[in-house]
């Protein structure tokens, strides 16, 4: 799992350095010609790509590191780094940001008027298809490598394949004299960087602060639920590293399995997450749960009762007997779970009027041990007999032998 991650930031990169070259070219020719044509647009627009570079330059800091192994200090590895350098990113993106609303709005206050040249429009609209071929790239790699950072920078580059469009328009609006409009989307594009800035630092704070989406924790919890052993879902709390997610859960199992048993019920666990919902690192711990038989000692005798019942007139024996179930009958022979299930299949199921029950007794040696003595008439015979009951998650018969009452 390690290594898998680590190449998936590594294959990240190559979509950051796409995004880099493609930033350079552009920013460095639209501020170049912003300046020969006057466009107040296609200048703002520049320096939203000119902050993309440094932008993506934090973003792929962060991926180097993020990938170094684990070590003493940082002993769930380096994987938030992703999320600093995104943070990182964002703080740039908001200080151009405002530098080009702030320049844009002193032109407005002072009506400053310059002549554009329609060609800025023509490459408003080459760099809107460089950057929309550059988002589908970046955003299918994201995607692929599961990179929260690298999917905030495809992000960012549909942001400026849209921009760019909207330069385009209002060039070619203040070349029949719509200047004002050449200004508006000079603020529209400071607005859309701001934007942008502010949704990834949302959601670099979110994973900083361990922010978790409470529908992921929804699902996980229903999963949990229907795996075997769960008497009761706890909790589930979660936690993102870069684009890892790691999870602590804690759910009820019955007191009466083993260690062996508690642990291979967990280890399911871990698997489940691991393998449908690709969750990072997975912590369960198990603790005992209330079951229904610790709260009502008094009805757990008539509770086996009824089962001994159930017994007698041979219905869901399946359900009822352990795998090493034996039976001493009253003529003496050894009958196993097999020969019990055989014998009762073979012959047809009597009715509770056919037997009397008498002198029941029950008997508890321990939490999860019953033994039960009682005797029963079948056809004007009395016989005498005696069951052990041990409780593992379920009550089953574990013994039982008749005896002929003398």
């Amino acid at each position: 799992m390690q290594n898998t991650r680590s190449n998936n930031l590594k294959l990240a990169e190559k979509g950051v350095w796409v995004s880099i070259f493609a930033y350079i070219i552009i920013s460095v020719g639209q501020i170049t010609l912003a300046q020969l044509t006057h466009s107040a647009s296609l200048k703002a627009n520049g320096f939203n790509n000119l902050t993309d570079i440094l932008g993506n330059i934090a973003i792929l800091i962060g991926l180097r590191i993020a990938r170094i192994p684990a070590d003493n200090d940082h002993v769930y590895g380096h994987w938030k780094i992703e999320s600093i350098a995104s943070l990182v990113s964002s703080f740039i993106m908001f200080f151009v940001g405002f530098e080009v609303l702030r320049e844009t709005v002193l032109n407005i206050i002072t009506e400053k008027e310059e002549t554009i040249d329609p060609i800025g429009a023509l490459v408003a609209v080459i760099s809107a298809l460089v950057m929309l071929a550059v988002f589908f790239y970046t955003n299918r790699l994201a995607k692929a490598t599961q990179s929260h950072a690298l999917l905030a920078a495809s992000k960012d580059n549909l942001s400026d394949a849209l921009t760019s469009v909207g330069t385009a328009v209002a060039i070619l609006a203040a070349v029949i004299h719509w200047s004002w409009l050449d200004k508006a989307m000079a603020l529209l594009i400071a607005g859309f960087i701001l934007k942008t800035a502010y949704d990834i630092f949302k959601d670099s704070v979110f994973s900083l602060s361990d922010g978790f989406d409470e529908t992921l924790v929804e699902q996980y919890t229903q999963a949990i639920t229907r795996a075997p052993k769960v008497k009761h879902v706890k909790l589930v709390r979660g936690r993102t590293y870069g684009s890892n997610i790691f999870l602590d859960v804690v759910v009820e199992m019955s007191p009466d399995l083993s260690v062996f048993e508690s642990h291979a019920a967990t280890e399911y666990i871990e698997k489940l997450l691991i393998d449908q919902f690709d969750v990072y690192d997975v912590d369960v711990h198990v603790e005992p749960a209330t079951l229904p038989e610790n709260e009502h000692y008094a009805s757990r005798a008539l509770e086996l009762l009824a089962k001994e019942e159930k017994l007698l007139n041979g219905s869901d024996l399946a359900d009822l007997l352990t795998p090493n179930f034996q039976e001493i009958a009253e003529n003496g022979a050894l009958l196993t779970r097999e020969m019990k299930l055989q014998a009762s299949s073979n012959l047809s199921v009597l009715t509770e009027s056919n037997f009397a029950i008498q002198a029941y007794h029950a008997q508890q040696v321990s939490k999860k041990t019953f033994i039960l003595t009682y005797d029963y008439l079948e056809q004007q015979k009395r016989i005498r007999v005696t069951s052990i009951w041990r409780r593992n998650d379920e009550w089953l018969c574990l013994y039982r032998q008749l005896t002929p009452h003398l």
